[in-house]
């Protein structure tokens, strides 16, 4: 028997004041891994069951982090052809100066879907 993991990722928009306090960040931090990983265990089915088995919290900030919103759909994503790309987030590439998610890229592109 093997073992899959499969990952699901939240986009939560947070105050700005909020992030700038460490301790009330900390707190908040705590608070969306209680929620989110409180049910820890998902039946699936008769035979199988998928268990949290961990969880991350990334702020997207577009001066630090290869991220941004698509110029077209507003939808997040990473610019796969730029190093650091975010893994979990949708795949892009910047076209004539706009960065795209991989629905919006031109048809044909390598990083389109």
């Amino acid at each position: 028997m093997k073992t899959a993991l499969f990952t699901v990722s939240y986009l939560i928009e947070i105050e700005d004041s909020l992030l700038k306090n460490n301790e009330e960040s900390e707190k908040f931090k705590n608070l969306i891994f209680e929620k989110l990983s409180k049910n820890q265990r998902k039946k699936i089915d008769e035979t199988h069951i998928a268990r949290w088995n961990s969880s991350s919290f990334i702020v997207l900030d577009t001066e630090k982090l290869n991220c941004g919103k698509c110029s077209m759909c507003g939808g997040w994503t990473t610019d796969k052809e730029k190093g650091n790309s975010i893994d979990r987030l949708s795949n892009g590439a910047t076209v004539e100066g706009e960065l795209l998610c991989d629905e919006c890229l031109p048809r044909g592109h390598r990083w389109a879907f």
